[in-house]
């Protein structure tokens, strides 16, 4: 859970995002299926949602394979994107029910290095046009603020069905 100091930016990006479009049971069969993909449970994450605003990607468990960033006990960069990725990611698809979504641009700052066992990425919609949105997200590493990063996912013109 991130600090005291950072839950006003936390609830910020909360307060300036889009609410997730998908119904309830919309929501709870695409995050069913989304978190036995091979690609998130190979990874060690999991997705889910909070406050009908937020992704919550979370990697519980640290693990060698994750780290070595700087040539430390770090979580790697190309971790951190790929958390990021995910977060991002869903946060825009869960803008367009029934179409497909793929992140478009990502930009990651990276604040400090990702030292512990538990890994928390929140990332939510800050504004949807037809085919796209504009995303936004925090990663902590206990109570500490990691990095963020902001990014576009956009839709094809191609169903989920498809």
């Amino acid at each position: 859970m991130p600090s005291e100091k950072y839950l006003s930016q936390l609830d910020a990006l909360v307060a300036r995002s889009e609410a997730i479009r998908f119904t309830p049971e919309q929501l709870a069969g695409f995050l069913a299926t989304f978190n036995k993909l091979e690609a998130i449970t190979h990874f060690g994450a999991t997705v889910e949602t909070r406050e009908n605003h937020l992704v919550l990607v979370e990697l519980a468990n640290v693990q060698a394979h994750h780290q070595g960033g700087m040539g430390t006990h770090a979580v790697n960069g190309g971790v951190v994107s790929g958390l990021f990725d995910c977060g991002l990611g869903v946060a825009g698809l869960l803008q367009f029910p029934g179409r497909r979504c793929g992140t478009t641009e990502l930009s990651v700052k990276f604040l400090r290095p990702v030292l512990g066992e538990q890994v928390r990425v929140y990332a939510a919609a800050i504004k949807t046009a037809d085919n796209v949105a504009f995303v936004e997200g925090m990663l902590f590493s206990g109570k500490a603020l990691c990095a963020t990063a902001s990014g576009m996912v956009a839709t094809t013109s191609r169903s989920l069905k498809d």
